[in-house]
């Protein structure tokens, strides 16, 4: 009889529990459904995608590891355009390890605009700027440091460029502020990196 009453406890906390996980699936796909970003793409003409794997951005790349996107994100995202140049915003999660040895995540919004193909580049501010896939002697590690040097303000935000994408990106969701920032800044800077930095294929070595 006390089994008999143990197993019926358990369905029906796994009852319980399975209702509790289908609603906040349902609430969280319906939050990604009326996403502001959704707003944003009809006034900008852009494209919108709730990331539920229909449709996909014509560009952009996965945040943090740098791999061309090969479909839609598994988060809402938008498609608009910064002057001549395609944008994309993304609101998305990371997850890091607390001092207590417990996986936790937090908000992140990544922006990319679209730029030439060309070799990576990093910017870390107060670092040299870097070109993983190119030898040191390259020739343009050089003229690099000194475009950095004639234009401080492009050195004060994390970048990378790779895969024909500008990214950066930050704590917190997206807002309209700071995607628009965001954007701006990346085809600001795309604008003014030296030509010669296209003129490399992203696969030299």
């Amino acid at each position: 009889m006390q089994t008999l009453f143990t197993i019926g406890v358990l369905v029906v906390v796994a009852a319980v529990a399975a209702a509790i996980w289908w609603r906040s699936q349902r609430t969280a796909a319906a939050g990604r459904a009326g996403h502001w970003f959704k707003a944003f793409a009809a006034e900008q003409g852009g494209t919108f995608g709730s990331g539920d794997g229909t449709g996909s951005p014509t560009f952009g790349v996965v945040h943090p590891a740098g791999r061309p996107l090969t479909g839609g994100p598994a988060d809402p995202w938008v498609e608009f355009r910064v002057g001549t140049r395609p944008a994309l915003a993304i609101d998305t999660r990371e997850s890091y390890r607390h001092f207590d040895d417990h996986t936790y995540f937090r908000d992140l919004h990544v922006t990319q605009v679209r730029v030439p193909p060309g070799p990576e580049l990093r910017i870390v501010p107060g670092r040299p700027v870097s070109m993983p896939t190119l030898p040191p002697d390259s020739g343009l590690d050089a003229e690099l440091a000194r475009w950095l040097a004639a234009n401080p303000r492009f050195g004060q935000r994390e970048v990378v460029v790779e895969n024909g994408a500008a990214r950066t990106w930050g704590q917190g969701c997206a807002t309209r502020p700071n995607v628009t920032a965001d954007a701006r800044y990346l085809a600001d800077l795309a604008d003014h990196l030296p030509a010669a930095l296209w003129r490399f294929s992203g696969d030299a070595s």
